[in-house]
């Protein structure tokens, strides 16, 4: 037998390998035009992020300078009013309360940013391979990653930009990591799926598919700690959410470690960003802690005064900052709105669980101990309610009233004498007691002529009903304080623990005073039973207000009553009246 190939199978040879290399050559250009797509999916995502937040910058900055520098001339040419018609229009129906969110403006922002992600999946995608649609999901999944990040920046950009601080952004930032998690879990069943059909399923055996898969049970084990140990225990979810985060920033940076393939840019760029953050927060730990000190003064019903020797230089009223005590808790800070700058920085917390109820036990038991402390801050975007209102409504519940004490202290003290602009204060509590947490800022506020109080509880003083069953200082959430800025008023109390009863027995007849108090005269305070009537009042000062007057309502306080103010603020806006706005103070939508 012949043992030299013929020229038949040597061109059947040649034919099979020039098959094989156009085929694979075809293989290398579709996957090279599908990276193309993907990596200007990517910057498509950028630009449109980066397009959102400029329309809202400018947004804001033009109100912004037509309230403070707009002449007379100006508001009263026919263009600007018919502009200001058009934006008050838009106003009633974004601000609207939406089931679910906190405005119609919210739900708007969240269906264009979902909108977004949906149509960078879809298009220009390869159909006929599972790996492509794998591919994609999985590029818009490392988007979202650094998206999320910003958002959830304390020194972010955009409290500068767009007067919405990092807290403000916390919804959407649970929407971003929501969608994050979707994708980066379509990505992972359809990669499954392909090297299942492909016949190579131990191709998920490779270190960079492991790493995948780590990073995608870390997101997991995020979602399901936010849904649902995030209101329980606050405190073990912000650990566990901490820690797999960083797991999973690793894991996803080694599962595309390529940096041709660019994936891995993203990760490092929102790394980057995170890393920045908390080197800068903890710099401002570290410096505040020289010489620093916290006086603890119990209160009330739960409460704890916190005086600090050092605060921040641009500390204002109103705005927050984490506190750090490490006698309480070494390895944590947790953020309080301040109260008062002047002469020391203040803190009025509220007890719940967790760090605020081991603060005010330790409170009870050592009152008028100085602790080190340091603090990190201030956050938070608020309006300048004295440069830019004529008439200011402040509406809080419960221990949301350090928002509202903080902005009416400031307002006063800023406003010239000239000045007409007056505040009507609104404030719901559970126990009449609990009035005397304020008792410095209410000495304060009573001798301006420009406030008007209207304080309401909605449960009746134990002294007043002659009732001997002892009320119960804390109330029984699970949140932490700075998870609840204000507690819900209808929320039912728990009998007495063993921890609080030497504190019920002593306060349940005790006067409206505190060790904390200021001479201030209760008899000048009308305490009305029941909750307010939020709408009547704040039809009641539009009514009285001329259509050239800018009306601004300040509110914290439970979903509730924001639901409520939100509402009312927002029937309140017309065409022909006066300007209403409204800036509401609330973690999460």
């Amino acid at each position: 037998m012949n043992s030299h190939t013929t020229p038949t199978t040597t061109k059947n040879g040649t034919a099979a390998a020039a098959a094989s290399a156009a085929a694979f050559k075809s293989m290398m250009a579709k996957r090279a035009v599908a990276h193309y797509h993907n990596v200007m999916a990517a910057k498509y995502f950028a630009a449109a992020m980066t397009g959102f937040i400029l329309l809202f910058s400018i947004v804001y900055w033009t109100r912004f300078l037509y309230a403070r520098f707009a002449s007379k001339t100006i508001r009263e040419s026919s263009v600007m009013r018919g502009q200001v018609a058009s934006a008050r229009l838009a106003r009633q129906v974004l601000n609207h309360p939406a089931y679910g969110f906190k405005s119609v403006g919210h739900l708007v922002v969240v269906l264009i940013y979902l909108g977004i992600n949906i149509s960078l999946i879809v298009t220009y995608v390869d159909y006929s391979t599972l790996i492509g649609i794998a591919k994609r999901c999985g590029w818009i999944a490392f988007c979202n990653i650094a998206f999320l990040v910003f958002l959830a920046l304390k020194n972010t950009p955009l409290a500068f930009l767009t007067a919405h601080s990092y807290e403000t952004l916390n919804p959407l930032h649970q929407v971003a990591g929501y969608t994050t998690m979707s994708t980066a879990l379509v990505h992972l069943i359809v990669e499954c799926l392909y090297f299942q059909r492909a016949k190579k399923p131990h191709e998920l055996l490779e270190h960079e598919q492991i790493y995948g898969m780590i990073a995608a049970c870390s997101m997991f084990v995020i979602f399901l700690t936010t849904i649902g140990m995030k209101k329980l225990r606050y405190e073990a979810f912000y650990i566990i959410h901490l820690t797999m985060f960083m797991l999973m920033m690793i894991t996803v940076a080694m599962h595309r470690p390529d940096l041709v393939d660019k994936e891995v840019i993203v990760i490092l760029v929102a790394a980057s960003m995170w890393g920045s953050d908390r080197i800068i927060r903890g710099f401002r730990i570290l410096y505040y802690s020289r010489a620093n000190e916290a006086t603890i003064h119990p209160l009330p019903h739960g409460g704890t005064r916190i005086v600090l020797r050092r605060s921040p230089s641009r500390a204002i009223p109103g705005t927050h900052c984490f506190l750090w005590l490490p006698t309480i808790r070494k390895f944590e800070t947790h953020p309080f709105t301040i109260v008062s700058t002047s002469p020391n920085l203040e803190l009025v917390i509220n007890a719940y669980d967790g760090f605020t109820s081991d603060l005010h036990t330790y409170a009870v038991k050592n009152p008028g101990k100085s602790l080190r402390a340091s603090v990190d801050g201030p956050y938070g975007a608020i309006p300048d309610f004295a440069s830019t209102a004529d008439k200011v409504i402040l509406i809080a519940g419960g221990s949301g009233a350090s928002f509202t004490f903080g902005v009416a202290l400031d307002t006063v003290k800023r406003l010239p004498e000239a000045s007409k602009t007056t505040i009507d204060f609104i404030w719901t509590v559970r126990e009449e007691e609990a009035v005397t947490w304020f008792a410095k800022e209410l000495a304060e506020l009573q001798r301006s002529p420009r406030v008007s109080f209207f304080l309401h509880t909605t449960r009746p003083s134990p002294s007043n009903t002659g009732s001997s069953t002892p009320t119960s200082p804390i109330p029984t959430s699970n949140l932490d304080e700075e998870k609840a800025i204000g507690f819900e008023v209808h929320t039912k109390v728990s009998p007495t623990s063993p921890s609080t009863s030497s504190i019920e027995k002593k306060d349940t007849n005790a006067p409206l005073t505190s060790k904390y108090s200021h001479p201030w005269d209760p008899t000048l305070l009308d305490v009305a039973p029941g909750r307010p009537d939020v709408t009547g009042l704040v039809k009641d000062v539009v009514r009285r207000a001329d259509r050239h007057e800018r009306i601004l309502i300040g509110a914290c306080g439970p979903d509730s009553l924001m639901w409520d103010v939100r509402r009312a603020a927002t029937n309140a806006i017309s065409i022909s009246g006066p300007s209403v706005e409204l800036h509401g103070e609330q973690f999460g939508w």
